[in-house]
């Protein structure tokens, strides 16, 4: 009598798990996978730190023959002009990462960057451009606070992301 109680309440155990297995299983299936984005041309390329990554982007666009603008103080005025003259940008792709030599260069520093960057995300946004974030240039671009600053700039306004 013991081991026909202990049997149904084995099957019975046994029955409930596969049922819980199948119907989360249905559940998972059922689930609606995430569409990608379609990326439409014409695309720029511009930089958050002023790192070398729109510069790989651009010259790897070039390589495959991908039209690409490069603009490492992109504006959101610019953005806004591309638009008036009838041929707005479809997509966005921003590298993040910071370069201290590259933002010398240009006379900017962190806060200016990011100010720029969070600018043209807004007019980006209005225009209905897809963001790509980009950090391609590995662990060397992700080691102090500016660093930081320029991937919590760009990475959770991004609708695709490009990472190495």
């Amino acid at each position: 009598m013991l081991k026909k109680k202990r049997f149904a309440i084995f099957s019975l155990v046994l029955v409930l798990t596969l049922s819980l297995f199948l119907g989360l299983s249905l559940i998972s299936f059922a689930a609606e996978q995430p569409s990608i984005p379609k990326i439409e041309l014409p695309l720029v390329v511009t930089t958050c730190g002023q790192s070398p990554g729109a510069l790989m982007v651009w010259v790897l666009s070039k390589q495959i023959k991908l039209p690409c603008d490069r603009n490492d103080l992109l504006t959101a005025e610019d953005l806004k002009a591309k638009a008036e003259e009838g041929n707005p940008y479809k997509t966005l792709i921003i590298t993040t990462g910071t370069s201290m030599k590259g933002m010398g260069a240009a006379g900017v520093d962190i806060d200016y960057e990011t100010a720029r960057i969070e600018a043209v995300i807004e007019e980006a946004k209005k225009e209905g451009i897809l963001i790509i974030g980009a950090h391609i240039e590995g662990m060397a671009r992700r080691v102090d606070a500016t660093d930081a600053a320029s991937i919590a700039t760009v990475i959770p306004e991004s609708k695709l992301l490009l990472i190495r």
